[in-house]
């Protein structure tokens, strides 16, 4: 079985992009921060379209070198790696739940909303990233295998379309065609959000396949960057008319995302992007998961358990915070790994 190529330019962008989904939500959520500080800090809807590409470009990479029978059990190893992964996260977040149905007590209706939510979403917020991309994943995988290229790029294309217009334009939809309302009310009342695996994440992995099989290799390196920083600005044109003109609650559906994340990944895994060979980046790879899947600890999940810390941070000046939450998610991201080396299970949060 061959070797996994290491990507340093991946690894460092992976941890950027785990950065800005946390310093997002702390300017939504704490900081409460407006103008351009609010806009830059934006830029973490970038971040899940990321990792959900170079998911799947890593996991294509991989398997694109393996025989059949080879590729089955890589498929089921990787599958329990990620099924290992949420069931960990998901249980120190329970911890957090049950304290919440204790103090403030909880209804049978309560339990099966919570019941609900985990079977169709997630356990907690943010580590719905994993279920998503595991169904991500597992939709291009059989579709790869059983469907031809052609039905695969229409697929992914619809999946695209239709999450997008019912994510980012929910309320253009729905005011041009009122028939649909009742079907829209009872999606979402059933499935919580369009921006999930199906939706969202398979889609994205496919970009990742395409740049995994090569598919527009003779685009050069800096028409890549500069196509990759276009769209860029074009999806944050199109998430800011989103907001202003009221399109819908959610920006980060937008369509010129998908374009901005091809032209990201062709740059990043271009064989004249090289970095040094360092451990800083396997430390980048290993702390973007750890960043991404255990900031709620410290977001939610700490200062709802304690009222008097949610009280403490919010005495914090508005820089204040942006400190805290950064070297308080660093350090427990920099302590599970180092705690990893004696404690073998640690290593399945990451």
């Amino acid at each position: 079985m061959a070797e996994r190529k290491q990507y340093a330019s991946l690894d460092l962008m992976k941890f950027i992009m785990a950065m800005l989904i946390l310093t997002q939500h702390t300017s939504n959520e704490w900081a409460h921060s407006t103008g351009l500080v609010h806009a830059f800090f934006g830029l973490g809807n970038f971040a899940v379209p990321f990792f959900f590409a170079c998911s799947g470009f890593l996991f294509f990479s991989k398997l694109n070198t393996l025989s059949a029978d080879e590729q089955k059990g890589y498929y089921k190893k990787w599958s329990l790696r990620i099924g290992k992964m949420y069931l960990l996260w998901s249980l120190i977040y329970f911890v957090f739940v049950l304290y919440g149905w204790i103090d403030r007590g909880v209804t049978i209706e309560g339990i099966g909303r919570y019941l609900h939510r985990v079977i169709v979403f997630s356990t907690y917020a943010t580590i719905w990233f994993l279920p998503a991309l595991w169904v991500g994943v597992s939709i291009c995988y059989w579709m790869k295998k059983h469907c031809s290229s052609m039905l695969m790029w229409i697929a992914m294309v619809l999946l695209m379309v239709i999450g997008n217009l019912f994510g980012s334009y929910s309320n253009v939809i729905l005011e041009s065609c009122p028939g649909i309302v009742s079907f829209y009310d009872g999606y979402m009342d059933w499935f919580i959000t369009w921006r999930n695996g199906v939706f969202n994440g398979a889609p994205y992995v496919f970009i990742g396949i395409l740049v995994a099989e090569g598919w527009g290799k003779n685009i050069s390196l800096k028409v890549s960057a500069l196509l990759a920083v276009l769209f860029a600005f074009a999806f944050i044109c199109e998430a800011f008319c989103i907001s202003r003109f009221k399109l819908s609650s959610a920006t980060d559906m937008g369509f010129m995302m998908a374009p901005a994340i091809y032209f990201m990944m062709k740059f990043l895994v271009s064989p004249q992007i090289t970095l040094p060979t360092s451990i800083v980046w396997t430390y980048c790879r290993n702390l973007s998961m750890l960043i991404f899947l255990g900031q709620r600890l410290f977001l939610t999940a700490l200062p709802g358990m304690f009222p008097a810390m949610a009280k403490w941070i919010g005495g914090f000046s508005e820089g204040g915070v942006y400190v805290y939450f950064v070297v308080v998610v660093l350090g427990f991201s920099f302590l599970i790994i180092k705690l990893s080396n004696r404690c073998k299970v640690l290593k399945n949060l990451w």
